[in-house]
């Protein structure tokens, strides 16, 4: 009974230091993880961790059977295993009372309740592990079983050092005497060890896997070679920039749009054109209730970013409509590459110019200072 007691005075204050830890974490780990907590998980902890005292003192039975002193938490929890069952019970119920009615309350909220759940069962859990192990080792001492091995490893090695042994072929400091070569240099005398059989199976496997390569190859003509290789990857890459590069197809706009001058990029635009800008501009652009779209005249300047410009924002004081809610990108960049092909048509019935005379900015060539001195001259002489 005094050693009993003297267990108890050691591992009851280690088990509430444990537990006072757990509570800490599992309310600091509440704190930080608002996440809600449902009734039915606090009954399945609740059930877990009756369950485990159960298993608790059943190991305690067994433990005082074979002779141990390992019922110091049975002892503990005897006689008092009624109260900390109706204390869960009830607290379990107040927070089922709170979350149903709605209340709220400072003490016991189902997530503290939960992780309390949660740290009392990872304690049992612990106790549980280290009475399987006491049982297992009074077991094995009971049933002879430690002598048997001993005597087993006595007699022979086991099954890795046998692995290991046929893997490597070493041999024993106390026999490599046996395996002194004759010749010596400056006192130090060669062993004439063996390869490692892992390393010649490896350098056996190179010399298989060549044969194969060489026959699927250059023989057979299975396996492609790195000429064929190099193209077929080549190949894929080069699909792989243009499915990158079309994801940017349609980021368009006025600051960076082109003229497009591909067949089928125009007809694409004359198609757009027909269906949207027609019916005001006329079918060949001559003008309508629009004006005219062939001349060298433009209301809101010319070139293809102020056309892109004007069919993306619209002119909603004159009644053109802003089109880049309904058209992509894209397609106002093939319809302005199509307006601007019919510069010049002169279509019949052409409505008179509107707006200012627009011409293309063009950069200056320098100018060749040697001709120019030459024309210089010549005019003076002409003068002269």
């Amino acid at each position: 009974m005094k050693t009993m007691t003297s267990w108890k005075e050691r591992l009851l204050p280690l088990g509430a230091a444990m537990l006072s830890t757990s509570v800490a974490s599992a309310q600091t780990a509440v704190a930080a993880a608002p996440a809600p907590a449902s009734m039915e998980t606090v009954y399945l902890l609740l059930a877990v961790a009756v369950l485990q005292v159960v298993i608790i003192l059943s190991l305690s039975g067994i433990l005082r059977t074979l002779g141990g002193t390992g019922t110091v938490w049975a002892d503990y929890l005897k006689g008092r295993r009624a109260a900390v069952v109706l204390a869960l019970l009830g607290s379990v119920t107040t927070a089922d009372l709170h979350a149903a009615t709605g209340l709220t309350t400072t003490l016991v909220t189902v997530q503290a309740l939960m992780w309390w759940m949660i740290a009392i069962n990872v304690i049992l859990f612990a106790i549980i592990v280290g009475q399987l192990s006491v049982v297992r080792g009074m077991a094995r001492t009971l049933s002879g079983k430690e002598e048997v091995d001993t005597r087993m490893a006595d007699e022979g090695p086991t099954f890795a050092d046998t692995v290991l042994q046929r893997l490597t072929r070493s041999v024993k400091v106390e026999q490599e005497k046996d395996l002194l070569m004759h010749h010596e240099y400056d006192g130090i005398r060669e062993l004439d060890n063996v390869l490692p059989p892992w390393w010649l199976w490896l350098f056996y496997g190179t010399v298989i896997w060549s044969v194969v390569f060489l026959l699927n190859v250059h023989v057979f003509d299975i396996w492609p070679t790195q000429e064929e290789e190099y193209r077929q990857e080549m190949a894929q890459a080069k699909a792989e920039v243009d499915a990158y590069l079309a994801q940017f197809a349609g980021m368009v706009d006025e600051t960076n749009v082109t003229a497009l001058t591909d067949a089928a990029a125009i007809a694409g635009g004359r198609a757009t054109f027909d269906a949207y800008c027609k019916a005001c501009h006329g079918g060949a652009g001559e003008g309508g209730v629009g004006p005219n779209l062939t001349d060298d005249h433009w209301i809101h300047g010319g070139g293809v970013q102020n056309v892109f410009k004007t069919i993306k924002y619209g002119v909603p004081e004159k009644g053109m409509i802003a089109w880049k809610a309904q058209l992509k990108p894209a397609e106002m960049q093939a319809v302005t590459s199509y307006i601007l092909t019919l510069h010049g048509t002169d279509p019949p019935n052409a409505k008179a110019p509107e707006g200012e005379l627009w011409k293309e900015a063009t950069t200056t060539a320098p100018v060749d200072s040697a001709a120019a001195i030459a024309v210089d001259s010549a005019a003076v002489a002409v003068l002269k």
